[in-house]
Parts: C-alpha cells; sequence; structure tokens
C-alpha cells in the first residue's frame, strides 16, 4: 500500500527556522525508507539539493537523516529527511 511520503526539511539553522518543506509521492514504506537515505546522499537533486561537504546522520532508526553541511559543531545547513506515514487525507 502506498501510504508514505518523504518529508524534507531543507535549510534548517541553529537560530531560526525558516526551513522550505518538501513532500514526496506516496510510495510504500520499504520505497520510502531506501527514497529517504537515496535523498540524503545527494541521489533526488530534483527534491532535495545535493549537499556539498556533508555528512549524513542516521537520527531515528530507518526513518530520519540529518544531512549537516560544513562542520558539524557549527554547520552551514542542515536538511532533515523523515519518513511519515499519511493517516487522513482532508
Amino acid at each position: 500500500m502506498s501510504n508514505h511520503v518523504v518529508v524534507a526539511e531543507i535549510g534548517l539553522t541553529k537560530n531560526k527556522y525558516g526551513a522550505e518543506i518538501r513532500t514526496s509521492e506516496p510510495m510504500t514504506l520499504d520505497e520510502a525508507r531506501a527514497y529517504a537515505l537515496t535523498a540524503a546522499r545527494g541521489g533526488h537533486p530534483e527534491f532535495v539539493p545535493a549537499p556539498k561537504n556533508a555528512q549524513v546522520l542516521r537520527t531515528g532508526g530507518e526513518d530520519q537523516y540529518l544531512v549537516v553541511e560544513g562542520h558539524r559543531l557549527s554547520p552551514d545547513s542542515l536538511t532533515r529527511l523523515s519518513v511519515a506515514e499519511v493517516v487522513a487525507s482532508a
């Protein structure tokens, strides 16, 4: 069943939210997990800009990644990718 999406929060900073929010098309849980990891590694530049000088951190099991650009102690930019289940549509 295609009831999962990947949510990308692009451009997080440590002092303000101001991120751009994007969601993928619905897909299965396994597809969403694979898509999120591939996107975090720069494999879906149409969805999330490819990271430069970055580390990819798994922060929530198989369902969340944090892409840290620049130095990890004082990053230039953060992008969070999360797998989410669609539970209702309005």
